[in-house]
């Protein structure tokens, strides 16, 4: 009685479902690798809208995925970075605060602070024991996600 066509490519809703699962774990995280894979996926889904074949969607998700990966991974951390035109208006909160150091802290390996409630890497020019009070003085340059300390 009812001819139902079940010939519907849902393999875009599939794709869509992916990258914004892959969005949300990189909310949780702090790598800026994830949220090239979503883009990926988003990539993919798009293709799937376009009706090409799974195996190009596939292609389509590595081949972007990996591409946005190598060009962009450098400049992301950069572009959400406090290094903007009006960096002489922004005061950096963390400067001056304290934070309790979790893994000791030396002079060769640096170790890890918690600080507000996160855990970040820090460095040192002297060794300081896990447990300890120390004072934020800086963000090193290279990766501002790594705090300069100093012992209290």
């Amino acid at each position: 009685m009812f001819n139902l066509e079940l010939d519907v490519n849902f393999f875009w809703l599939g794709w869509f479902a992916l990258a914004v699962a892959l969005f949300l774990a990189e909310m949780f995280s702090t790598t800026f690798i994830v949220i090239f894979f979503s883009a990926g996926a988003l990539l993919a889904g798009c293709a799937a809208l376009l009706d090409f074949s799974p195996t190009i969607q596939v292609i389509t998700f590595f081949c972007s995925s990996v591409a946005l990966l190598v060009l962009l991974r450098k400049k992301m951390p950069r572009l959400f970075s406090q290094d903007t035109a009006d960096k002489e208006a922004f005061v950096d909160a963390a400067i001056n605060a304290t934070a309790t150091v979790t893994e000791p802290v030396s002079t060769s390996a640096g170790g890890r602070i918690k600080y507000q409630g996160t855990f970040w890497n820090a460095e040192a020019e002297e060794d300081i024991p896990s447990e300890a009070t120390v004072t934020i003085i800086a963000r090193k340059k290279s990766d501002p996600n790594t705090f300069i300390v100093k012992k209290d």
